[in-house]
């Protein structure tokens, strides 16, 4: 009995983990990164989102030398274009963005700052080749402006060990999971990296990183993973909402 209750996996969408979820972490605004397309699949994402249970999000567009013209300024624009075409779906849509930690990040610090929403947490990414020679001299960059960095989904950097994710927890970087690598959405090594980082503790928050609404839809028809996980992700869930209240 033991044994069956450690290994029982459940659909986690059919289980209703994802009911009043404030999803911190997608990519929404059309046409700006690799996100959503048009305004249509914005719209089809987010009537998505919600048959699933997700009541709020934050959209976090891309801010690195890929996409040259994203910045807190036309962003903000961009989303301010957006939502009067969205008004009718009565599911708040808040701005961040998802910074990659590059040659180039210093420089947004310099203007505002994209938190997510109204929190002071600023969302960050490093290549899933190998961090930046700088990296905590960046992080710390984020301190002094004031923000706390945030890591978006450390579980998909297979370069870190576990000595890596301690040093950056204990440089202050908070850890998000991708809800959806633990239902092997990024293959096997990540979903088992998740569920390491998880079982010690070291997430603090949760999102989906949606972008696509053909693998949004693919990943929510089938999405599994161990049931013993639901108190801890609940327990993420809470403290995305905490970033609101």
């Amino acid at each position: 009995m033991w044994w069956f209750a450690k290994h029982k996996k459940v659909d986690i969408v059919a289980a209703g983990w994802l009911e009043g979820m404030t999803d911190i972490h997608c990519h929404l605004i059309p046409a700006v990164d690799d996100g959503s397309r048009s305004l249509d699949e914005t719209r089809q994402l987010l009537e998505t989102m919600r048959s699933v249970g997700i009541r709020r999000v934050v959209t976090t567009p891309h801010i690195y030398r890929r996409y040259p013209n994203n910045d807190s300024n036309t962003l903000q624009q961009e989303l301010e274009r957006l939502l009067p075409n969205l008004a009718d779906l009565d599911i708040p849509l808040m701005l961040g963005a998802e910074h990659m930690l590059d040659e180039g990040f210093e420089a947004h610090l310099a203007k505002p700052l994209l938190t997510l929403g109204n929190s002071n947490y600023l969302l960050v990414e490093t290549s899933f080749v190998g961090a930046p020679l700088d990296l905590y001299r960046l992080i710390q960059g984020v301190i002094s402006a004031g923000a706390i960095p945030m890591l978006a989904h450390p579980e998909r950097y297979l370069y870190m060990n576990d000595a890596e994710y301690s040093r950056l927890r204990a440089a202050g970087c908070a850890f998000q999971l991708n809800l959806f690598s633990l239902t092997g959405m990024y293959g096997e090594q990540v979903a088992q990296r998740a569920r390491q980082l998880l079982e010690r503790g070291l997430y603090s928050f949760v999102g989906t990183d949606t972008h696509r609404i053909e693998r949004f839809r693919k990943t929510i028809s089938s999405a599994k993973t161990y049931a013993r996980y639901e108190e801890p992700i609940r327990a993420l869930m809470s403290r995305n909402d905490s970033l609101f209240t």
